[in-house]
């Protein structure tokens, strides 16, 4: 019990904005999932901003989970930043933005999908077209608590795409925004079903990762 309590009052009683010190990486972590799962990796680029620290660990958790939406203002010029340094150089310029989707049960209990948000931020600062191309079919497991392999089969068919979007992705590339990228499970699953719709490429762009190899 106190330790919920203290987990409760570390994401209402945060630090002040211009106190939080995030760890940079720009990367293209591509080449490490790539090297892990070959043919089987569905992504383009896989642009990652941040490392996973603990204290943005507490600012995310705060934004997604415990209604602090005005996080995303300090979590959107990162993502913006990775965007203009990977995003404008060797892809299509009217590139469709979308996002990793929330199941429905999900959404209704936050109010909101929080990667959602950030992606239609990046649309609308970059003068992109944002839409929701897949829909989350069915419940998962919180990837946090699996495995590797776990992770796999938990996200497995777990997405189903919006087949209004066919004429609208054929032949684009796209950009899948979410929050962090362990894994890949999560993205590689969406990328290759965007893929099966007519999608040509799909690059991932991600707030932060746990997996630093080859970062630092």
């Amino acid at each position: 019990m106190i330790a919920r309590i203290k987990q409760f009052l570390s994401h209402v009683f945060l630090f002040p904005e211009e106190l939080i010190v995030f760890q940079e990486l720009f990367v293209d972590k591509n080449p490490h999932y790539k090297e892990s799962l070959g043919e089987y990796w569905h992504l383009d680029g896989t642009f990652v901003a941040l490392e996973y620290t603990d204290e943005l660990k507490t600012e995310l958790e705060a934004y997604k989970y415990y209604s602090k939406r005005e996080k995303k203002d300090i979590f959107l010029p990162k993502l913006l930043e990775c965007f203009e340094l990977f995003c404008l150089e060797g892809i299509d310029r009217d590139v469709v933005i979308t996002t990793v989707p929330l199941h429905f049960l999900s959404h209704l209990r936050r109010g909101y999908n929080h990667s959602e948000i950030l992606a239609k931020g990046i649309a609308k600062q970059e003068g992109n077209t944002f839409h929701n191309l897949l829909r989350k079919s069915r419940m998962t497991k919180h990837q946090a608590k699996l495995d590797r392999s776990g992770r796999l089969r938990n996200v497995r068919n777990s997405f189903s795409f919006r087949k209004k979007y066919l004429k609208t992705i054929a032949g684009k590339d796209i950009i899948l925004v979410d929050d962090v990228v362990s894994t890949g499970s999560t993205a590689n699953e969406c990328a290759g079903l965007l893929k099966k719709n007519g999608a040509r490429r799909v690059f991932g762009l991600f707030l932060a990762t746990t997996n630093t190899d080859g970062c630092l």
